[in-house]
């Protein structure tokens, strides 16, 4: 059984005056553990697929399932992560880190132990008591994922989480935080503008087309040696550029129709 499912997903925004159709008969199913990305023309609905996922919004048609279960509202299954880190500038590290689990009510002792173990695992111990300030923008997303992991979803959604990064800074952060998801075994469905992004990070790639938007193409991303390669390395593999051209021209089919 897939972990998330979209079956026959419609999603309309209404006024007095008219009906705007947004998303069109999704069909999707994402297996657990799997890495998928979302790529698609600007204003299709790339984040308000997540936000079905999330149960932020809810289908004017059709199901969204997780672990097989209708999804009616936000669940703690579920993490978000944007492309901002939204920070609290006067807390420290650690008790930014400890929000997600306070709006929970978690047991927070608990919480706190997590937040610390990870922090030493993925290279952010000793910061525990610093500003935010005092971190780099790399830095702040690394503190910004461990407080989604820090409530324990099974599902983390990413939403553009690099694009406020400088170039070089981001393409070490996708490694960073590829490497941070498949060790904790999530699940992850990450938006993005950037083709490189989703093919080096993705385990497939989904292409959404102009609005009223639906899946107008799915790439398996199979690039010789699977989860051995870091999405830095993915760059540099033979058939990369194949991926990147196929999308590429799929997605400026989209644009240029719509244009």
């Amino acid at each position: 059984m897939a972990q998330i499912e979209l079956k026959d997903v419609c999603l309309s925004y209404f006024t007095l005056k008219q009906e705007t159709e947004a998303i069109r008969r999704i069909n999707i199913a994402i297996e657990a553990g799997q890495f998928i990305s979302i790529v698609g023309p600007s204003g299709c609905g790339k984040s308000t697929m997540l936000s079905l996922i999330s149960g932020m919004y809810q289908p004017t048609k059709g199901k969204v399932l997780i672990d097989g279960q209708e999804v009616t509202g936000t669940s703690p299954k579920v993490g978000y992560m944007l492309q901002h880190d939204h920070l609290f500038e006067w807390r420290d590290i650690l008790s930014n880190l400890l929000v997600g689990a306070e709006i929970r009510k978690m047991d927070l002792g608990k919480a706190k132990r997590k937040a610390l173990e990870l922090m030493d695992r993925y290279g952010l111990g000793g910061f525990a008591h610093h500003s935010p300030a005092q971190l780099s923008g790399g830095m702040r997303q690394r503190v910004a994922l461990i407080r989604t992991l820090v409530t324990e979803p099974d599902i983390l959604l990413l939403d553009e989480p690099f694009s406020a990064l400088d170039y070089q800074t981001r393409i070490t952060l996708a490694d960073e935080i590829h490497s941070i998801i498949k060790d904790q075994g999530k699940t992850a469905v990450l938006v993005t503008h950037d083709i490189s992004e989703a093919i080096s990070m993705g385990d497939r790639v989904m292409v959404m087309s102009k609005r009223p938007s639906t899946i107008s193409a799915i790439y398996d991303i199979d690039l010789g040696q699977g989860a051995q390669l870091t999405p830095w390395n993915k760059r540099e593999a033979a058939g990369y550029n194949d991926y990147f051209n196929h999308i590429w021209r799929e997605l400026e089919g989209h644009v240029v129709h719509a244009g």
